[in-house]
C-alpha cells in the first residue's frame, strides 16, 4: 500500500494505491468562483451523474458511480469557493449502489471538516 499527498497554494491532492491498483484519490482545490458539479463542463468527469440534494452545507454537489464533485463557498481571498473531487476505484468494492453510499457518506462527513481546518468564512 502507498499514498502520496500534494500541497500546493491552491489546494492538494491524496491518492492510495492497494497492490498497485488506485484505490482513491481525493482532492481540494481553492477556487475563485463557484464551479457547477452539474454543468456541462464536467460531464465527461462522470458515469450515471447525478445531483446531490440536500446537501447539509451550502454548496453544490454531483456523485457518479465512481466520483465525487462538491463546490462550497469558503469566503477567503484566495478562495472564493472550494473544489472537493473523491474518485474510488471499481475494485473497493464492485456494489456501485453501495460505492455511491459511502462515497456520499465520506463526503458529507469530510467537506465541513475541510472547511474548518481552512478557516472558511462562508
Amino acid at each position: 500500500m502507498n499514498g502520496d499527498s500534494i500541497v500546493t497554494n491552491s489546494g492538494s491532492y491524496c491518492g492510495l494505491s492497494v497492490d498497485d491498483y488506485p484505490a482513491v484519490s481525493l482532492a481540494v482545490e481553492q477556487v475563485d468562483k463557484f464551479y457547477d458539479p452539474m454543468g456541462e463542463l464536467g460531464s465527461f468527469r462522470f458515469t450515471n451523474r447525478k445531483k446531490m440534494e440536500p446537501l447539509p452545507f451550502d454548496g453544490s454537489g454531483a456523485m457518479g458511480d465512481k466520483n465525487v464533485m462538491i463546490s462550497t463557498p469558503c469566503g477567503l481571498p484566495k478562495a472564493d469557493h472550494l473544489l472537493v473531487f473523491l474518485i474510488v476505484g471499481e475494485k473497493v468494492t464492485k456494489d456501485v449502489n453501495e460505492r455511491r453510499s459511502d462515497m456520499e457518506a465520506f463526503m458529507l462527513d469530510f467537506v465541513p471538516r475541510v472547511k474548518k481546518a481552512m478557516a472558511c468564512s462562508a
